[in-house]
């Protein structure tokens, strides 16, 4: 590797460390502006998330839905399908999953109760995407605005649904009937954390083979380059374009589905942990590289504990790591248009010399 492709290949790393140490400095600056200490706001951030073996079972557990969320993300991305739709999806398999896997616990053995009740988290979450896919092919209607507008109606829908015909009317608050732990997703051998994260790390290895191993993937990226050398090509644009969108709604709702079935065992209503930002930020800093997406799951997910425990221990608002989150998307694009700057200013350069 010559000197220009290794600057190439690590000026993104580089770029996201800074962005996210970037994020940090300005959440520490917000932290004091507020009264708050942020030295001793970041130490138990980092004591609790890391110095311990509960913040790190806590963190891979809540990596699994990140894992596959961003999996979802990235189909859509590379095909410049922009899925902002996440929570609604997520929240409407949630729903589902939460439904079918109490009727099933005991009447079926475990294996093809776990997967049907998945299969139900990932056909809600595709079923939330029909409609933005189709007002986008249809009518052209820009998905981002679709999906968010689902988004609302998603909230809503689930929280009047387990408030009436899928409540379990044996409990006061509105939610769904509880599975029995015997029939939730069991623990990885030797740890504390579900399988649910193998699910996660499964879902993104399938995105990384789709793009690299596989004709349809190869068609995703391009489009995604370039929608009009696609439809040149003859590929069929609307049906990769709406296929893209359902495969990114299909892994919300699984995610979903995960956290019904693994971690808490029922649908509640108004409850929501808006996992769509945070899928947005990290598939972002990874540079949409399946193999970087697990790393950056793991450390949002730390963000996510940390933001908890700052809470109750530090007294930080539960806000402050979504505030960080958007400062990192703010940053990451000021990065990216640096190193465009840069790389255009390069290739400027490149002819000159060696026409000098």
């Amino acid at each position: 590797m010559n000197r220009r492709s290794f600057v190439s290949a690590i000026t993104p790393v580089i770029s996201s460390g800074l962005v996210i140490a970037a994020a940090f400095l300005v959440g520490a600056i917000l932290l004091s502006l507020l009264g708050k200490n942020p030295l001793q706001a970041y130490h138990v951030l980092i004591s609790r998330g890391l110095g311990s073996s509960f913040g790190v079972s806590e963190t891979l557990i809540k990596m699994a839905p990140l894992l596959i969320v961003s999996a979802g993300l990235l189909i859509a991305l590379k095909a410049s399908v922009w899925n902002i739709g996440v929570d609604g999806q997520f929240l409407v398999g949630a729903c589902l999953a939460g439904v079918v896997a109490p009727k099933l616990a005991g009447a079926i053995p475990l294996v093809p109760m776990l997967f049907i009740s998945a299969l139900a988290g990932v056909l809600g979450g595709m079923l939330w995407g029909v409609i933005p896919a189709l007002l986008k092919v249809r009518y052209g209607l820009n998905e981002i605005i679709t999906t968010i507008m689902m988004n609302y109606v998603a909230v809503y829908l689930t929280s009047w649904l387990v408030k009436g015909p899928f409540k379990d009317p044996q409990v006061v608050p509105p939610q769904t009937a509880v599975v029995p732990e015997a029939f939730r997703l069991p623990p990885i051998p030797f740890t504390p954390v579900h399988i649910g994260l193998l699910v996660g790390l499964i879902a993104v290895l399938v995105v990384y083979l789709l793009f690299r191993n596989t004709t349809f993937g190869f068609k995703l990226w391009v489009l995604g380059q370039n929608p009009r050398t696609a439809i040149h090509a003859g590929m069929r644009v609307s049906r990769l374009t709406v296929l893209a969108l359902l495969l990114s709604a299909g892994f919300a709702g699984l995610a979903g589905a995960n956290d019904v079935l693994g971690v808490k065992g029922m649908f509640q209503g108004e409850w929501n942990p808006g996992y769509g930002l945070t899928g947005f930020a990290l598939v972002f800093l990874a540079r949409l590289d399946s193999l970087w997406v697990v790393p950056f799951a793991y450390f949002f997910s730390f963000l996510l504990l940390g933001g908890e425990i700052m809470a109750r221990s530090a007294n930080i608002p539960v806000y402050f790591v979504d505030v960080l989150e958007g400062l990192m998307l703010v940053f990451f694009a000021v990065g990216v248009y640096l190193e465009r700057t840069l790389a255009e200013r390069d290739r400027r350069r490149v002819p000159a010399t060696q026409g000098g």
